[in-house]
């Protein structure tokens, strides 16, 4: 009895301490998610200050206090307080519970010590990194080239240089630094051989300051720089200098140039000459040819596009019998072909130089078009069976192509590819989740992410190491509004996949996206148009950025350009709001949505001539139109403006692949 006795007294002491602890840890783990998401919308707004008081409040007990860590150093060291920062950054590494954001964090201690003149610690932080990064050049060799510029400028050079050849070589994107070595380098008192010489000169050219990288390229042979010095002069408006290098050189040192730098002086040295552009070209393709010079196939392609059809189906001949691993090998195939097949109507022939094509050519960007045409070619010739099999291989390689899309139909004897749905409506956006089957992160680190993610911090995806994974990059720019940026990286990543996602994964739903519902669906209702038309539209016309802006002055979501904007305002009689301009979202897809209803009645509702109108102008496809194809993939394969071309192409693929995603 007495130990009971000693027991129940135990218990009554214990046990209201333990509910008392319980309840306190449980208040800080609810109060926990508030004080991060009010910090973060302070960070947000960059008000750092509160933002940092709010993580502050974060106890070591919540499975936030990590990430408030490092919240606070961020916030720290955006107030220029490296002091508080270094020793946030330092405890977070001690206490991270993910470790995607530790390089991001170690880095960022190495800079605050910099800052701080705390130069020991900051050179063992960037060695630290240095090594766990192996031999890979980035910024840290900046940091580095730096901190031993004082006790040893040999050391220090070598850092530089290969900070700068990590990044002129392997074509880094983060050229953050790549000035500021350069000129480190050029000033850092010691010897500089050629190689040094090459890496600053270049480092001064890619920033455009071309004046100071003629200063490093002219103390080089000429031999190996002439490229570099011709350029450099010209972009430095030394056009009389670039000139005479061009003609005394481009015979000597052409061969040892840059392709791509070669071709750029080809284009700059034609636009000298005096003469009409096809007189200069063709000027141009004598001295290649008969100095049988580099990038002699490069000006013939450049020729062929201005000369008549019959006289430019020769060069293209030529470029793919002389020059069949050029670059410019597969069109000029495909421009031969197309001759045979439409203008000659040789079918046999055509049919040959198609299966060339296919076998000489795979991965270049006209192998889905000579696939689909092939099929066309077996049509004709009666060879059902094989055709079939041809648009059959089409659709399981490409998919998600224009020329995959169309064979699809043509297999399923679906005739309305060019037509659109007058009656359907866009459902609202679905939330894209986390793509986590398109990456390799971690289950713990996926956790946190989502939790972070549901308390508004988006911006802190910029810290993290996902691998480069560009997927995840666009999810993220999406979270952000960053409509524009994260399209095109969705786009350019499935592109280049070996093996597609399915129609219904988070890339395609990123790469096409579902934004402006309402008024899309409004003005389509109004105006009886095909909602995901518009989109598909508005994709490729803007990238869905409401301030995009072309170089002819279109302007808006569905660019307008004002003209045609003034011309339906005036027809139909409008009356915009003063305070609206047709940049404004609702006016612009509005009054481009009326000149989509315009022209399908001007051309008896046919889609394909519409958004071929909307692009190249309704004189212009009616003046198409008059070679009266009766073919209406003959019809788009033939239209002359390339950008009209690819436009047609562009938006039913888009449109098609709208409905693949989301119906």
């Amino acid at each position: 009895m007495k130990y009971l006795r000693y027991l129940l007294i135990t218990l009554i002491v214990i046990i209201p301490s333990v509910i008392t602890v319980l309840i306190y840890n449980d208040k800080i783990t609810q109060n926990s998610p508030v004080f991060y998401k009010q910090g973060t919308d302070f960070y947000n707004n960059g008000d750092y200050q509160n933002a940092y008081y709010n993580y502050s409040k974060i106890k070591r007990i919540s499975p936030l206090y990590s990430m408030a860590l490092y919240k606070q150093a961020k916030s720290a060291q955006n107030l220029g307080d490296y002091s508080t920062a270094a020793m946030k950054y330092d405890l977070y590494l001690q206490k991270a519970t993910t470790n995607i954001f530790n390089a991001s964090a170690r880095y960022n201690l190495a800079k605050s010590y910099f800052y701080l003149k705390k130069y020991d610690e900051a050179k063992e932080q960037f060695l630290i990194i240095k090594n766990e990064k192996k031999d890979k050049p980035l910024k840290e060799d900046y940091f580095l080239g730096l901190l031993f510029k004082k006790e040893d400028k040999n050391k220090a050079a070598d850092y530089f240089r290969s900070y700068l050849d990590g990044v002129l070589t392997d074509k880094i994107e983060d050229k953050t630094c790549l000035l500021a070595s350069a000129e480190e380098l050029a000033t850092l008192g010691i010897n500089l051989n050629d190689n040094d010489k090459k890496l600053i000169g270049q480092a001064y050219f890619i920033n455009k300051k071309y004046s100071a990288s003629l200063e490093f390229f002219s103390k080089l042979p000429l031999s190996d720089y002439w490229d570099y010095i011709v350029l450099a002069n010209h972009y430095a408006g030394n056009k009389v200098v670039a000139k005479k290098l061009i003609e005394n050189g481009i015979v000597v040192y052409s061969s040892t140039s840059d392709t791509e730098r070669l071709h750029k002086i080809y284009d700059i040295y034609t636009s000298y000459m005096s003469g009409v552009k096809v007189r200069n070209w063709t000027q141009m393709y004598k001295i290649t040819q008969s100095n049988s010079l580099k990038g002699n196939d490069y000006v013939m392609y450049k020729l062929a596009g201005m000369l008549p059809k019959d006289k430019a189906v020769e060069l293209y001949k030529s470029i793919s019998e002389k020059y069949p691993y050029s670059d410019y090998a597969p069109e000029s195939l495909w421009k031969v072909f197309w001759y045979e097949y439409y203008t000659k109507r040789n079918y046999a022939q055509a049919e040959k130089l198609a299966v060339k094509h296919i076998k000489q050519y795979t991965k270049v960007k006209s192998e889905p078009k000579m696939i689909f045409w092939l099929a066309k070619v077996q049509m004709k010739l009666n060879k059902v069976a094989e055709a079939q099999s041809t648009l059959s291989k089409l659709t399981s390689r490409f998919p998600d192509n224009y020329y995959g899309i169309r064979a699809e139909f043509i297999l399923n004897k679906r005739n309305d590819f060019w037509a659109t749905n007058l009656t359907d409506s866009i459902s609202n956006k679905e939330r894209i989740g986390f793509p986590i089957s398109l990456s390799d992160i971690d289950i713990k680190d996926l956790k946190i992410i989502n939790t972070i993610f549901s308390l508004g911090d988006y911006t802190v995806w910029l810290d993290a190491d996902f691998n480069d994974n560009k997927i995840v990059e666009s999810w993220f720019e999406a979270r952000k509004g960053k409509k524009s940026s994260s399209v095109v990286l969705a786009r350019d990543t499935i592109e280049q996949m070996e093996v597609k996602p399915l129609f219904i994964s988070s890339a395609y739903k990123l790469a096409y996206p579902l934004y402006y519902i309402n008024e899309i669906n409004a003005a389509s209702e109004k105006f009886r148009l095909d909602p995901y038309l518009i989109m598909a539209l508005i994709r490729e016309e803007s990238y869905f950025n409401k301030n995009a802006r072309s170089s002819t002055n279109a302007v808006g979501l569905m660019q307008l350009m004002p003209a045609t904007a003034n011309f339906i305002i005036s027809k139909f009689s409008l009356k915009i709001p003063l305070d609206k301009d047709i940049t404004d979202e609702k006016v612009n897809i509005y009054l481009g949505c009326i000149y989509l209803k315009y022209l399908k009645e001007r051309f008896n509702n046919n889609d394909l001539y519409v958004i071929a109108a909307y692009n190249g102008g309704e004189g212009s496809v009616n003046r198409w139109l008059k070679t009266k194809n009766s073919d209406p993939d003959e019809f788009v394969e033939n239209i002359p403006y390339d950008e009209t071309n690819n436009y047609v192409k562009k938006i039913f693929k888009t449109y098609h692949l709208y409905r693949k995603i989301y119906k």
